[in-house]
């Protein structure tokens, strides 16, 4: 993000249990404007904000599960020839 030194994303945890190891996924969503242009999807990129509201459940979730508005990210492609 360019306003900030590092981001947070949506994401589920769960913890091992018995022969089953600890388990995370990154959520995605469509692409909003500043990554469109180069996938079809992208992670949720929760803005400061609401790093709180996605841990402790104070907001619902489709408020949360979205693209962010163009703008806020700094987005490069990463492999040349690819986009």
């Amino acid at each position: 993000m360019k306003s900030a030194p590092f981001m947070a994303t949506a994401g589920l945890w769960r913890d091992g249990q018995g022969n089953y190891p600890p388990a995370f996924t990154m959520l995605t969503t469509g692409p909003g404007p500043d990554v469109a242009l180069i996938h079809d999807h992208q992670i949720v990129v929760l803005q400061p904000p609401d790093w709180a509201a996605w841990i402790y459940l104070t907001k619902p979730e489709a408020e949360l599960l979205r693209p962010l508005p163009g703008g806020p990210l700094n987005v490069e492609n990463a492999r040349a020839g690819s986009a």
